[in-house]
């Protein structure tokens, strides 16, 4: 028993690590492949409760070497560790019930293909709250970023818990020599790492006539810091600015944006967009606008409100679309639904204002960056975010991360081809999350 503990505590502490490797900031997206094997093979077995904690101990694990920065090449210490551990947490909540699952004895007739489906559903039901992929780690891998065209991020999911489950059961087979170890390691793992590894800068030709955007990335609520930040973006020749969200919200007075419509109206200024509370009674929505020329366009309430906003603020239900820019805002982004919506109703590309809680290292911000590209991919757009604080980001319609910052008062300026693709996420939706329930009933059928 108490070899059993050790080594899973051991596993725990690998994967833990291997996670926080892989997810933004560690950068190593490539190791998600395997980074769960170490915790399946420790626990596979051993009961519910040993795979429930074992995944438990290896996401507090990993939040705690994330808030240390010592496997980040940028480390903004300064900042709480709060939300990195509530960050993992989300993470912790998927893992928990799958690797509870996989412990159970008796499980090991579930197909592999069928455990895969329930890692992705444990994902989907989350969507009441927040998604935590594990797609998020390859949201630089061309190929991948692009495949999510078809079945969404979902689809990505499954296939890093499959590759996971096929390791995890075939390597504890192979070392007591039940199988042929001969040719099938290199055929199962290297061939598919080596296609991984060629096709990591693979992107599907773009063309057409291409558009300057511009992001603003400042924490000033200032209107003569946010005007000149806003003129040296239209100087530099940006078609549309997104501030951050709430950039202007000190400038509205009870819903009244009169102050953001004079600054568009000086002389030289393109359109911008940011969020601001309107007058709403009891509580505000936290709306969206585009200013241009001294006018404001039709207002965007948000629809999907992060943590304690629901104690300020009240959620939209629209989607908004004006002259081919759909306008979502900060959260929204976390839900492919949300931004699927917005671009069926026209948009070329979506402004996105955002700001995260502050966290250390930035983990929180660099984490909500990453979902940027799949909602690119998925929905054949492009997207600029523009972060109050870190990793603002420009993407194409093919998901390609075109420009991006770090952390501090910058402008993110990009041209980027002004076209849309067709996919088949854009067509269909979440296809992917009945298909995964279909394959986990048919697998408990099957076993």
């Amino acid at each position: 028993m108490l070899r059993n503990v050790a080594a899973a505590v051991g596993a725990a502490m690998l994967s833990g690590a291997l996670l926080t490797l892989s997810l933004p900031l560690g950068e190593h997206g490539l190791l998600i492949w395997f980074t769960l094997v170490p915790l399946l093979v420790a626990t596979r077995g051993k009961g519910f409760l040993f795979g429930f904690f074992g995944a438990i101990l290896s996401m507090s694990f990993a939040a705690w070497i994330s808030s240390t920065g010592l496997l980040y090449a940028h480390r903004f210490p300064e900042f709480s560790s709060t939300w990195v551990y509530a960050g993992f947490g989300k993470y912790g909540m998927s893992f928990a019930l799958v690797f509870g699952v996989w412990g159970e004895k008796g499980t090991r007739q579930l197909p592999l293909w069928a455990f895969a489906a329930l890692g992705v559903l444990s994902e989907a039901a989350q969507l009441f709250q927040l998604p935590a992929h594990l797609a998020l780690s390859l949201y630089r891998h061309a190929a991948i970023v692009q495949l999510a065209s078809v079945g969404g991020i979902w689809a990505i999911s499954y296939l890093v818990w499959w590759a996971n489950f096929l390791l995890a059961d075939w390597i504890p087979l192979n070392w007591r020599g039940v199988r042929d170890s001969s040719v099938r390691p290199l055929a199962m793992v290297g061939g598919p790492a080596l296609l991984l590894l060629i096709t990591q800068n693979l992107w599907l030709p773009i063309s057409g006539e291409t558009r300057r955007y511009a992001a603003l990335q400042t924490e000033s609520v200032d209107d003569k810091d946010l005007t000149e930040l806003q003129s040296k973006a239209s100087k530099a020749g940006a078609t549309l600015v997104v501030w951050p969200e709430f950039a202007g919200n000190a400038l509205v007075m009870s819903g009244d944006a009169k102050s953001l419509q004079n600054i568009s109206a000086l002389p030289g200024m393109v359109p911008f967009t940011t969020s601001f509370q309107d007058d709403f009674p009891a509580k505000p929505h936290n709306v969206a606008a585009i200013f241009s020329n001294g006018t404001e366009s039709a207002r965007y309430e948000k629809r999907r409100l992060f943590g304690g906003e629901v104690n300020d603020h009240t959620a939209g239900s629209k989607p908004v679309a004006i002259d081919g820019v759909g306008l979502n805002i900060c959260f929204d982004s976390c839900f492919p639904s949300i931004v699927r919506e917005t671009v069926l109703q026209g948009a070329e590309v979506v402004a996105l204002p955002t700001i995260d809680p502050a966290s250390t290292n930035h983990f929180l911000a660099a984490v909500h960056a990453s979902y940027t590209p799949f909602r690119s991919a998925e929905s054949g757009v492009a997207f600029v975010r523009g972060d109050a604080r870190a990793y603002s980001m420009i993407t194409d319609a093919r998901g390609k991360i075109v420009k991006e910052l770090v952390a501090g008062d910058q402008i993110l300026v990009a041209d980027v081809p002004r076209t849309t693709r067709a996919t088949i996420y854009k067509a269909l939706g979440d296809w992917f999350l009945p298909f995964s329930a279909l394959l986990f009933v048919a697998g408990i059928v099957q076993a």
